[in-house]
C-alpha cells in the first residue's frame, strides 16, 4: 500500500514526486522513440533504396513524413486544448507502432512511404500533445525547466546514439530492424502513460466547435510549402512552380483572412498581438535552420567536402548533440536562481553566434579541439535556448492556449 506522502502533490506539480517521475519517463520513452526513428532511418535509407530498388521515390521517404507531421502538430495541439491531451498521446503511440512494423514489413518503395506518411501523423499527433502535456504536469515554470531536462536528455541521447545505432543494426541485422526497435521504446512509452499520466483537461467547454475549414486551408498551405522547398531547385522558375507559388499563397492568405473571422479558430491569431510571442515564435522558427544546419549539413561538409569517414564525423559531431543535453540541464539550474530569466536566452544565442562564426573559418586543416570547441559552444547555446522559449511561451498565454501554443513552436 503506497503511503500518503507518495500520493502528494509536490510543489509546483500536480502529481507526487515519485508519480510525476513514472509520467515523465513515459513521456521520455516517446520522445526517444520519435528522435531516435529520424536519426536511424537516414543512415539506413540508402540500403533500403538499394534493396527496394526505388531510388526515385528516394526523398520522399523524408518528405512524406515531413509533410503530414507539420500539418497534423497545431491541428492536434488544438484539439488537445479542447478534449485533454491524453487520449491523442496514447492514440498517437499506438499509430506509430503500427506504422513502423508497416515499414518494417515493406515490400515497396511505395509501401515503405505510405508507411512512412502515417508514421508523420502519428509523429505531429504526439509533438503536437505530448511536449504540452508537461506544463499541465508542473503549473510552476520553474519546476517545469528542472523536469523538462528529462525530454532533453532523451532527445540528446536519441540524436547521439541514433546514426551509430542505424548503422549498427542494418549492416548486422537488416535495414527492417531499425523499424522494428520502435517497438520496445513505443511499449515501455505507452505501459507508462497510460498508467500514470493524467488526463488533464484545459476547456471544459459543453459545445466545442472544431474549426475544420482552417484546418483544411492550414493544410493545403503547409502542403504546397513543402512541395515548394523540395521541387524549386530541380525545377526552377518554371510556370508550374510559379503556380505551386501562387497556390500556397493563396491558401496562407485564405487561412489567415477565415483565421481572423472565425470565433473557434484552430490558431488564434490574437495571441500574436503579444509583441513577446511573436519574438518567441519568429525565435523558434529561426532556431530551427540553425539546428537542421548544424545536424544535417556540418556532417555532409565534414565526410563530403573534407573527406572524414562516416566513422569520425559521428565522433565530432556526437559532443554537439552531447552538449544540447549538458545546455539544457545547466540551463534548468540556473533560471530558478536569476532575477532575469531572459538573460539565459541572450547567453544561448550569443554561444551560438560564436561559434557559428568560429564554424566559417574551418578547412579540412582545422584542428581537431578548435572543430569540438565550436561545436560544444553552438550545443550549449541550444541547449540554453530550446526548453526556454517553450517555457517563457507556454507562460504568457492562458492555460486554454498551452497547446496550440505549443505546436505552433514545435511545427516552426
Amino acid at each position: 500500500m503506497k503511503s500518503p506522502s507518495s500520493r502528494t502533490p509536490g510543489a509546483g506539480m500536480l502529481l507526487s514526486v515519485r508519480e510525476s517521475l513514472l509520467a515523465m519517463v513515459g513521456l521520455g520513452f516517446v520522445t526517444m522513440m520519435v528522435a531516435i526513428d529520424q536519426t536511424v532511418v537516414s543512415t539506413a535509407l540508402p540500403t533500403v533504396v538499394a534493396e527496394l530498388r526505388g531510388f526515385k521515390l528516394y526523398a520522399w521517404v523524408t518528405t512524406a513524413y515531413l509533410l503530414t507531421c507539420i500539418i497534423t502538430i497545431p491541428i492536434f495541439g488544438r484539439l488537445g486544448d479542447y478534449y485533454g491531451r491524453k487520449p491523442f498521446v496514447v492514440s498517437s503511440i499506438v499509430l506509430f507502432l503500427l506504422a513502423s512494423v508497416l515499414c518494417g514489413v515493406a515490400q515497396s518503395m511505395v509501401h515503405l512511404v505510405l508507411g512512412r506518411a502515417l508514421q508523420g501523423v502519428a509523429g505531429g499527433m504526439m509533438l503536437g500533445t505530448a511536449f504540452a502535456m508537461v506544463p499541465d504536469l508542473f503549473p510552476d515554470p520553474r519546476v517545469r525547466l528542472r523536469w523538462q531536462v528529462i525530454l532533453s536528455s532523451c532527445f540528446g541521447i536519441a540524436n547521439a546514439v541514433g546514426p551509430s545505432l542505424g548503422g549498427f543494426l542494418t549492416y548486422y541485422m537488416g535495414w527492417r530492424t531499425v523499424f522494428f526497435m520502435n517497438v520496445p521504446l513505443g511499449v515501455l512509452g505507452l505501459y507508462f502513460v497510460l498508467r500514470y499520466l493524467p488526463h488533464v483537461r484545459q476547456m471544459q467547454q459543453a459545445n466545442i466547435r472544431l474549426d475544420w475549414q482552417g484546418a483544411v486551408l492550414i493544410a493545403l498551405s503547409l502542403t504546397g510549402l513543402q512541395f515548394l522547398v523540395q521541387w524549386l531547385p530541380v525545377y526552377g522558375a518554371s510556370l508550374s512552380m510559379v503556380g505551386l507559388g501562387l497556390f500556397t499563397v493563396g491558401c496562407a492568405t485564405a487561412f489567415i483572412w477565415w483565421e481572423k473571422r472565425c470565433t473557434a479558430a484552430l490558431i488564434p491569431l490574437d495571441i500574436f498581438r503579444d509583441r513577446s510571442i511573436a519574438i518567441m515564435s519568429l525565435l523558434s522558427l529561426l532556431l530551427g535552420f540553425v539546428m537542421f544546419g548544424l545536424l544535417i549539413y556540418v556532417p555532409l561538409l565534414l565526410q563530403g567536402g573534407f573527406g572524414l569517414t562516416a566513422r569520425e564525423v559521428g565522433v565530432l559531431i556526437t559532443p554537439l548533440v552531447v552538449s544540447i543535453t549538458v545546455g539544457s540541464i545547466l540551463s534548468s539550474r540556473i533560471v530558478p536562481h536569476i532575477g532575469r530569466p531572459a538573460i539565459i536566452l541572450h547567453s544561448g544565442f550569443g554561444l551560438l553566434v560564436a561559434g557559428g562564426a568560429a564554424l566559417l573559418f574551418i578547412d579540412a586543416d582545422t584542428a581537431r579541439q578548435w572543430l569540438v570547441m565550436s561545436l560544444v559552444s553552438c550545443g550549449v547555446g541550444l541547449g540554453f535556448v530550446m526548453p526556454n522559449l517553450t517555457i517563457f511561451t507556454q507562460e504568457l498565454v492562458s492555460r486554454s492556449m498551452l497547446g496550440i501554443s505549443t505546436a505552433v513552436l514545435q511545427s516552426t
